[in-house]
C-alpha cells in the first residue's frame, strides 16, 4: 500500500507524536509513505470560514500537487481538521465540472479530483494490513480497556466522511483490538471536545472534556484513544487542569492516559516509549502500557464453530458420565443380599475346614 502524506501543521509540532507513532507503524506493515512536496496549509478552520473559495482552494492545490506527482495514490492527511478540509475540497471539486473548473482557477492547476483523501485510521482496516499488524504484535496490551475516542471531524460531516458510522463509529475500535486492548462500550465517542473553542470560551469548552473523561472512566476505561491532534491536545494536556478542580471539589481525579491509536499499535510492537512518542504526553501514559503488557493475557474468544464443537464435547461428556452411573446402578441391583459378607464367611469357613483336617492327621 502507498500513501502520499500531507502532513499539515501539526505534523512537527503538537501532532508530533501520532507522526512518530504511525510512521513506525507503518514501516511495519507494508505501509509505503511519500510526502507531498510543497504542500500549504489546509486553511484550518479560518479558510473556509473566510470564503468557500478560500476554503476548498488550499486544500485543492496540495490535493493537484500530489496528483501531478504521485497519480491516483490516496493522500493521507493524519489531522483530522486536516482530513475534513482536504475531503470538503476533493467532494466539492467532485459535484459539477463548473467547481472543479472555479478551483482550478484559483489554484492555476489543472487538478482532476482523481486521488482519494483518507485519514490515519482507514490504512489498517485493509485486510492484508490487519494480518500483518497481528504478526507484528511482538507485546499485546494484554486486556487495556480502552475508550476509542473519534471526535467531530473524523466522522461528521456525512457528507464528507463515508468510512464509518457518525453515531456509533467502530473502525478505531477494531483497530485498536489488534493490541490485545480490549475497546469498551460508552457514550461519547464522537461527542466534541471543545476543539478550538478550549482557548477563546475555555469556561464553556473545558466542562466538555470533563464529561468524556467523566463517561470513559464510567464505562471502565483505562486509558482514551484518538485520531486527531487537536483531541489529543485537549484531552492530554487538560486533564491537570480537571482534575485540580475535581479535587477542590472533594472528588476522585483521573487517571486516564490519553494515546494515539498508532502509539497503541507501535507500543504492542514493541517500539519504547521514546521512539513511538509516548513520553511526549503531557499526563503521564508509560505505566499504563506496562501493567497491561505484564498481565496474563485472556483467552481468546472461541467462534461460532469452535462454540459448536465444545458444546458437542461437553454433551458427549455428559452422556458418557449418565451412562456409567446407569451401568454402576444397574451392577448393583443384580447383587444378591448379604453379598459384601460372602467372601468374609467363606474365607472363615476355608480356615476352619484346614484347621479341621489338621488336627485330625495330629491323632491319626
Amino acid at each position: 500500500m502507498r500513501l502520499a502524506n500531507f502532513p499539515g501543521c501539526s505534523a512537527t509540532s503538537t501532532g508530533l507524536a501520532y507522526s512518530e507513532s504511525f510512521a513506525y507503524v507503518a514501516q511495519r506493515v507494508g505501509i509505503e509513505v511519500v510526502d507531498i512536496p510543497d504542500w500549504n496549509c489546509c486553511g484550518a478552520t479560518a479558510g473556509h470560514l473566510q470564503s468557500h473559495d478560500l476554503g476548498d482552494a488550499l486544500p485543492a492545490r496540495s490535493l493537484a500537487i500530489s496528483e501531478e506527482a504521485y497519480g491516483d495514490t490516496p493522500v493521507l492527511a493524519l489531522c483530522a481538521g486536516c482530513y475534513q478540509n482536504l475531503r470538503r475540497a476533493l467532494v466539492h471539486g467532485r459535484e459539477s465540472e463548473e467547481r472543479l473548473e472555479r478551483i482550478n482557477q484559483l489554484i492555476e492547476r489543472d487538478w482532476k479530483a482523481s486521488a482519494e483523501v483518507v485519514n490515519g485510521i482507514e490504512p489498517f482496516l485493509d485486510e492484508e494490513v490487519q494480518s500483518r499488524v497481528k504478526e507484528q504484535v511482538r507485546e499485546p496490551l494484554n486486556g487495556l480497556k480502552v475508550a476509542c475516542y473519534y471526535g467531530c471531524a473524523l466522522v461528521r460531516p456525512r457528507a464528507l466522511s463515508e468510512f464509518d458510522d457518525e453515531e456509533n463509529p467502530m473502525a478505531m475500535d477494531r483497530v485498536v483490538e489488534l493490541t490485545g486492548a480490549k475497546p469498551v462500550t460508552w457514550h461519547f465517542k464522537s461527542e466534541c471536545c471543545g476543539a478550538s473553542h478550549q482557548v477563546s470560551v475555555a469556561s464553556a469548552a473545558k466542562p466538555l472534556i470533563e464529561r468524556i473523561f467523566d463517561n470513559a472512566a464510567a464505562n471502565g476505561a483505562e486509558a482514551i484513544a484518538t485520531a486527531c491532534p487537536l483531541c489529543m491536545l485537549n484531552l492530554d494536556m487538560r486533564e491537570a487542569e480537571v482534575n485540580k478542580a475535581r479535587i477542590k471539589q472533594g472528588k476522585q481525579p483521573y487517571d486516564i492516559p490519553v494515546y494515539y491509536f498508532t502509539e497503541l499499535l507501535a507500543a504492542a510492537f514493541g517500539g519504547s516509549a521514546d521512539e513511538i512518542g509516548i513520553t511526549r504526553h503531557f499526563h503521564p501514559a508509560v505505566d499504563a502500557i506496562e501493567r497491561a503488557k505484564a498481565r496474563e493475557p485472556e483467552p481468546e474468544p472461541l467462534t461460532p464453530e469452535q462454540e459448536k464443537e465444545e458444546r458437542k464435547r461437553k454433551a458427549l461428556e455428559l452422556a458418557a458420565k449418565k451412562k456409567a452411573e446407569k451401568a454402576a446402578q444397574a451392577a448393583r441391583e443384580k447383587e444378591p443380599a448379604g453379598a459384601d459378607d460372602a467372601p468374609a464367611a467363606t474365607e472363615g469357613g476355608a480356615d476352619a475346614t484346614e484347621d479341621a483336617s489338621g488336627a485330625k492327621e495330629v491323632e491319626a
